[in-house]
């Protein structure tokens, strides 16, 4: 074990902040720190160098140490970083973020995604008098907060009481949220679900939840953590037509800072302020919400978004190195077993099948260690604007090194000698 990762575990539950930058969700020989990062690469603490394609777990999509977006931020810290009043750069940056999301008319800011979808659940619930939410069944993440989470194999800790007040349904499926309404007749505050993640909805079911919501009472809560400023610079709901009563954005917002808000229509975001006779509701008071470096890097950052064809760059990017895995997976008669999947280039999901055609993590683990060998850093893969031609060329080449070593472990029918120390496993299981 690396000396850093050994006093990271020492002091740190998991050795890391956050689950998917686990050492348990990594090959062996990933790095054990990172301590420097500019444009798309990033610099590990024993000074090696890596092309990067996680991005800060997906949140970086312009690039690492942006001059424009972190000279705003060092300005606005030169003139103090916290008040007790709210100033300007609040106001500044919630009208610049509404302007991106049309029928979203207030914002609460706060610093990760979990805690805007948790607030729209507890708006919801108060609005409506009903304590049922209805979720997206599939998703891989909503919240770190017992509502979503005591739905998942990691519930330890979660009361059942709670959990029961999370109804689940499949995502697509019209006739599953319809049910959902069926079986619980006035009781449903609030359904919840991302807008898409890397598959397209089915035809008419954005439309057919939004018509259902009407109809029950509902509020319709989108989730665009990851989806907003990446596929559609008015959210992934502007590519269907479909207007949510409450949303979540973060991760892209600020480029890396902590920023995330809530926004929703007047009528509903209203009930956290003081312009009602209504009971109060405890909306969203974080008491760094609003530090000034955040807000000044997100206005930085909305401002590139303005300026320059980030999405597009995005998907010409993601576009290529799909072709590119599959330039060199082709003549080796594994492109079925080793490809992208997805129907939007902005995010190529990567698929790691075993000869069996199923998904396997030890097959996972030889691609993503190989890579790592040649200085490709790939957990995921989040385009980013700075991400050039020279990377592209030089991860394709990369792609060609490790599916060669993916196609012996074919022949062999495994991974048996191949890979170092344990395969990669997932965040979300019952035990270690």
């Amino acid at each position: 074990m690396h000396p850093f990762t050994t006093r990271a575990h020492a002091v740190i539950p998991g050795g890391a902040h956050t689950y998917s930058r686990g050492d348990d969700v990594l090959p062996a020989n990933a790095p054990a720190a990172f301590v420097r990062g500019k444009g798309s690469r990033v610099w590990d603490i024993d000074g090696r160098t890596f092309i990067d394609w996680g991005m800060g777990i997906n949140n970086v999509l312009i690039g690492h140490a942006e001059d424009v977006i972190d000279d705003a931020a060092i300005a606005a810290i030169r003139d103090g970083q916290a008040f007790t009043r709210p100033g300007p750069l609040e106001v500044e940056a919630a009208e610049s973020l509404l302007t991106f999301f049309p029928g979203m008319e207030m914002v609460k800011f706060s610093k990760n995604g979990s805690d805007p979808n948790s607030a729209a659940i507890r708006l919801a619930r108060a609005i409506t008098g009903r304590n049922l939410v209805a979720y997206d069944g599939s998703a891989p993440f909503l919240s770190i907060h017992d509502w979503f989470i005591g739905t998942t194999v990691m519930g330890s800790g979660v009361p059942d009481a709670v959990r029961r007040l999370s109804v689940p349904f499949t995502f697509g499926d019209l006739a599953s949220v319809e049910r959902v309404f069926a079986e619980n007749p006035g009781q449903v505050a609030a359904v919840i679900l991302e807008v898409c993640r890397d598959r397209m909805p089915a035809a008419g079911f954005l439309d057919g939840v939004r018509a259902a919501c009407d109809r029950e009472g509902a509020l319709l809560v989108f989730d665009e953590v990851v989806t907003g400023f990446r596929y559609h610079l008015n959210g992934a709901q502007a590519l269907f037509g479909v207007t949510p009563d409450l949303m979540s954005v973060g991760k892209g917002m600020a480029n890396g800072y902590a920023l995330a808000a809530l926004l929703g229509r007047r009528a509903y975001m209203e009930r956290g302020g003081l312009s009602h006779r209504h009971p109060r509701v405890f909306l969203l008071s974080t008491t760094n919400g609003p530090e000034r470096a955040s807000l000044a890097a997100g206005l930085a950052a909305m401002q590139f978004y303005r300026d320059h064809d980030v999405i597009g760059r995005l998907a010409a990017t993601g576009r290529a190195i799909r072709e590119g895995l599959a330039a060199v997976t082709s003549p080796l008669g594994i492109g079925a077993h080793l490809h992208f999947s997805g129907d939007f280039d902005n995010r190529p999901v990567l698929t790691c099948l075993a000869p069996d055609g199923q998904p396997s993590f030890e097959f996972r683990t030889l691609f993503l260690q190989e890579l790592l060998r040649v200085g490709v850093f790939m957990p995921w893969v989040c385009p980013s604007f700075r991400h050039t031609a020279e990377d592209i060329d030089r991860t394709v080449d990369a792609f060609a090194v490790a599916a060669d070593v993916y196609g012996r472990a074919m022949n062999a029918g495994s991974v048996a000698g191949l890979i170092e120390g344990r395969p990669v496993k997932t965040v979300f299981r019952e035990f270690n």
